[in-house]
Parts: structure tokens; C-alpha cells; sequence
């Protein structure tokens, strides 16, 4: 990371930067982008991280928005796939590309990388806290809107956040009545259930994902690591 962005974090966030930096070997570019002025649920800006196998960079706002937190966050995402060599799920290297599938592999995968990042995120810096719970009204606001297809897939997932996340949340009234209106409280709970007995193993995490939406799977999705080789997300 460039100095004059990593002067403006704590020193607690700035050895971290440069711990995730030395382990994975590789340093952050950052860059800013007006785009992410007014992204993010308050408003206020959003940070943005592409991760590549020998390429990482750091999007951030340009209107000052670079909180230790949102950078830990990042950071978190870097250690997991380039440190601790945990897979992500991606479309398989010998599907046809598709870029509706590839994004939508990277939205699931994200929301289950959430589940294991968050709760650490929240515990180092508390300030946090109110950014996650906008960002889960801003999802359980949007529940109606989920394609019918796409609903019990998006509530498993939301679901099992809430549950180990934010468990005291508002939010969790508004998802649990939702999922009773729908009759996915049965099917969300044992998601979740199987998933956060795996935390520890995010091998076993896509396989609980694949065997519950085999569908994943039929559209070509694999673990991917980002040094190494894909292999089959139900394997």
C-alpha cells in the first residue's frame, strides 16, 4: 500500500496491512474512484478490492471515506484467499464463460465469505456495527424484490448471517416473517445449521452450499484457489 494511504489508518490496522502484505508476498495498489463517492449504505463512500492471483487493488472513495474498519475488511478478504489459500466458488475453468454466472458465483461466494469476515470485523472495530446493520435493512428491505428462482437460495444465505452476525438485529424479525409467509423457515434454519457448523472449513462450507442447491453445480460452478487447482464445488 502507498504511504500516503497507509499514514491516514491506525497502527493496529496499518501492521495488519503490512502482515497481509509479506504473507501473501504481494503489494496493494490503491486507487481512487470518484465512482465510490456516495456508494455503500449510508452514503458515504465504499471500498472495493479485486484479488487476482499475482495482482491485488484497492478501490476507494476520493471524497475521504477510508475507515480502519472498511479497510480491515479488505484486508480480511486478501488473508483468506491469498494467505490461508481458502477456495472461492467461481465458474469452472472448462465451462464456456458466461458473465451472469461468473458474477453470480461471486455474489454467493462473498456473502459466505461475509459470515466468517464480519463477526471479526465487528469485534476489532465496533464502529462497525452500524454499518452492517444498514446494510442488512437495505437487504431484508429488499426481499420481495428476489426473482422467485432466485428467493430460497438469497434467504438461506441472508439468513445464516443474521443468525451468527447480528443476532439481535431488527432484521431478523423482517426475514424470519418473511421466510414463515413463504415456508422457508424449515429449509433456511437447516442451511444454516449445516453451514455454521463449518466455519472452520471452507471446503466444507461449498460442499453443504452444493448438496443444498445442486443447481450450483449443473450451471458449472468449482472451488477455485487462487494457487492451485480448481476442483468440483460438491467434491
Amino acid at each position: 500500500m502507498q504511504p500516503a494511504y497507509l499514514a491516514r489508518l491506525s497502527q493496529s490496522v496499518q501492521e495488519f496491512v503490512h502482515k497481509v502484505e509479506q504473507d501473501s508476498g504481494l503489494q496493494v495498489e490503491v486507487f481512487g474512484d470518484s465512482a465510490l463517492n456516495v456508494a455503500g449504505p449510508l452514503g458515504q463512500g465504499r471500498l472495493e478490492v479485486s484479488i487476482e492471483p499475482r495482482r491485488l487493488r484497492l478501490f476507494v472513495p476520493t471524497n475521504g471515506y477510508f475507515p480502519d474498519g472498511a479497510v480491515r475488511h479488505e484486508f480480511l478478504h486478501i488473508q483468506r484467499f491469498h494467505v490461508q489459500r481458502v477456495p472461492k466458488l467461481a465458474l469452472a475453468s472448462a465451462m464456456r464463460w458466461d458473465q451472469g454466472i461468473a458474477e453470480r458465483l461471486t455474489d454467493i461466494d462473498n456473502a459466505l465469505e461475509h459470515i466468517v469476515i464480519v463477526p471479526l470485523e465487528i469485534e476489532l472495530h465496533p464502529e462497525r456495527k452500524p454499518h452492517w446493520e444498514e446494510v442488512m435493512a437495505d437487504v431484508c428491505g429488499g426481499l420481495r424484490a428476489i426473482p422467485d428462482s432466485e428467493r430460497r437460495l438469497a434467504v438461506c444465505l441472508h439468513w445464516a448471517f443474521l443468525r451468527y452476525v447480528l443476532p439481535d438485529s431488527p432484521q431478523v424479525q423482517v426475514i424470519q416473517d418473511f421466510m414463515k409467509e413463504h415456508s422457508l423457515s424449515a429449509v433456511a434454519n437447516d442451511f444454516a445449521d449445516q453451514l455454521l457448523a463449518v466455519l472452520e472449513s471452507k471446503e466444507e462450507m461449498l460442499r453443504v452450499l452444493a448438496r443444498a442447491f445442486p443447481e450450483i453445480e449443473r450451471e458449472g460452478a468449482a472451488m477455485e484457489y487462487l494457487r492451485g487447482l480448481p476442483g468440483n464445488a460438491g467434491s
